[in-house]
């Protein structure tokens, strides 16, 4: 089944969200601004949405301002979405309602119990994902599974249910991530190549980063890996999947991927998870500019409009703590 986004409106409407978003040569110019205060300044002009925006501002403070303009932006594009197209996309922005409750179950699992932590929740949750609000002022794990109960990833959180005071955090975390990776590539196999082809390379690439990781981090043992894969096989086959697992260290990884179509992602390997995110960037930045306006085409824009996100507090933070340009330029995707 093809489902396309016709509505000129909604062609006229991308075209006109993604015209305002910083350009390469704008995030270089704000790079260039000598303090907190001019950085601040230079990101207002080109944002009046950012009024509050101050230099004064904790990284939390800046965060939750930038997440009120990107929730912004998207429910601009709900209006030029029918009901179908809108059940697809909250599908894929799911992935924030999980950072919303991973982030609130770890707050209370741990007794952490900060406001401020939670701040930027209240954002998600009252504009977007109602079904969950009210979900930071959660104290208690029995409270946090009631609220959930009628959620699909309740699931996960169910087979921890008799211990859950104690359950382990990360474990539970990669439960999760597992459970929306495997929902959005099974969607997206109805839908169109485009989209197939943008969440199954995400995929591909995360497991790839994972095996790096729980090999040279963690030093997992094979099938303590294969726990924590997404079990979905996009353009990397099993035999891959299986040399990857045995390589010894990153040399080895880079000569089993130079047999696959990923030969040319990864350049080294102190910068792995940016040649990761560098390639994403670009399938999104080329899909959006070159296919046709469909449900595709939005998932592109809002991926676009986080990273856009990320790289204004990469750059903000960095000033903030006075480091070298060089550096924070390191974390800069465009």
């Amino acid at each position: 089944m093809s489902v396309n986004v016709k509505y000129p409106a909604l062609n006229a409407k991308m075209k006109c969200m993604y015209s305002n978003n910083l350009s390469k040569e704008e995030f270089e110019e704000l790079l260039r601004q000598s303090n907190l205060k001019e950085a601040i300044s230079f990101i207002k002009s080109k944002f009046p949405f950012l009024e509050n925006l101050n230099e004064k501002m904790h990284r939390k403070e800046l965060e939750q301002e930038l997440n009120n303009l990107f929730i912004y932006d998207i429910l601009k594009i709900f209006k030029y979405l029918n009901k179908n197209e809108i059940k697809i996309l909250m599908q894929f922005l799911s992935k924030y309602e999980l950072n919303c409750v991973k982030n609130v179950f770890r707050n209370v699992t741990t007794n952490r119990d900060s406001r401020e932590y939670l701040k930027n929740i209240d954002n998600w949750t009252a504009k977007m994902f109602k079904n969950i609000d009210g979900i930071n002022e959660i104290t208690e794990e029995t409270e946090f599974l009631e609220l959930i109960k009628s959620e699909d990833y309740y699931k996960v959180f169910a087979e921890y249910e008799e211990i859950i005071e104690n359950a382990p955090l990360e474990e539970i975390e990669v439960k999760l991530d597992k459970f929306y990776f495997e929902k959005i590539f099974n969607l997206s196999k109805k839908y169109n190549k485009n989209l197939l082809y943008l969440i199954g390379t995400e995929i591909d690439l995360l497991n790839i980063i994972w095996i790096y990781r729980a090999k040279k981090y963690f030093k997992y043992s094979e099938n303590e890996i294969k726990e924590i894969l997404i079990p979905i096989n996009y353009k990397i086959s099993k035999k891959v999947l299986e040399d990857l697992l045995n390589s010894e260290d990153f040399n080895d990884m880079k000569i089993v991927l130079n047999e696959t179509k990923y030969r040319k992602v990864f350049s080294d390997e102190s910068k792995i998870e940016y040649d990761k995110n560098k390639y994403l960037y670009d399938i999104n930045i080329k899909l959006f500019r070159t296919k046709l306006f469909d449900i595709c085409t939005v998932f592109c824009n809002i991926n676009l409009l986080d990273i856009e996100i990320k790289n204004i507090i990469n750059i903000i933070e960095g000033i903030r703590y006075k480091l070298d340009k060089s550096e924070i330029q390191k974390k800069i995707i465009v």
